[in-house]
C-alpha cells in the first residue's frame, strides 16, 4: 500500500465514522429541532469541507489524472463512475443544503440517507477496487510525490488548522450521540 493511498484510505475511515455517528442523528428524534438544524448543519460543513474539497479534490486533482496517465480508463472505467459519484454526492448536499435553509427536516433527511448510502458503496469501490489498481501502477516514489500534492492541496483548500478544527467537531458529536 502506497503512501497517498493509504491517506485517501485513512480519510475515508474518519468520513465512515462521521457517517456512523450522521446515522445516530438522523435516528435522533427526542431533541428539539434547533438543536438539530445545528448538528446538522456541521456535519454539512464538513461534508462540504472534508469530503468534497479536501478529500474528493485530492483524488480528481492528482489520483485520477495519474491513474489515466497510467492507462486507466476514465470514460466507461472506474475513473469515470468515481467521478460521476462525486457530481452525484455534491448533488445530494446541494440538497441538504437547500433543506437546512428551508428548515425541512424530511427534505434533509433524505438526501442524507441517499448521500450516506452513496458515500458508503463508493469509498468500498475505492478501498477495494480503485486504490488496489493504484497501488499496482504506482510506485513508492510516485505516491510519495502524490502524498506531497496532497499534502499542498490540503493547507491552499482547507487552509490550516481547519483539519484539526473538524476533527474536533468529530469528538463532539461522537460524545453528544454515544458513538465510540
Amino acid at each position: 500500500m502506497g503512501r497517498a493511498t493509504q491517506d485517501l484510505r485513512k480519510e475515508h475511515e474518519a468520513i465512515l465514522f462521521v457517517l456512523q455517528i450522521f446515522d445516530k442523528m438522523l435516528q435522533s428524534g427526542e431533541r428539539d429541532l434547533e438543536t438539530m438544524l445545528h448538528y446538522y448543519g456541521e456535519v454539512l460543513y464538513f461534508l462540504k469541507i472534508f469530503a468534497d474539497k479536501c478529500h474528493h479534490g485530492k483524488e480528481e486533482n492528482y489520483l485520477f489524472e495519474e491513474l489515466v496517465n497510467k492507462g486507466i480508463p476514465n470514460e466507461g472505467g472506474p475513473v469515470g463512475v468515481m467521478l460521476r459519484e462525486h457530481a452525484e454526492g455534491r448533488d445530494y448536499i446541494a440538497q441538504m443544503s437547500s433543506s437546512l435553509d428551508d428548515k425541512d427536516l424530511s427534505g434533509f433527511n433524505e438526501a442524507a440517507v441517499n448521500y450516506r448510502d452513496l458515500l458508503r458503496s463508493h469509498i468500498d469501490k475505492e478501498n477495494n477496487v480503485l486504490f488496489v489498481m493504484a497501488d499496482r501502477v504506482l510506485g513508492e516514489e510516485e505516491q510519495n510525490l502524490l502524498f506531497e500534492k496532497f499534502e499542498q492541496h490540503e493547507e491552499n483548500v482547507i487552509g490550516q488548522g481547519v483539519h484539526d478544527k473538524l476533527h474536533s467537531m468529530i469528538d463532539i458529536w461522537a460524545e453528544a450521540f454515544g458513538v465510540e
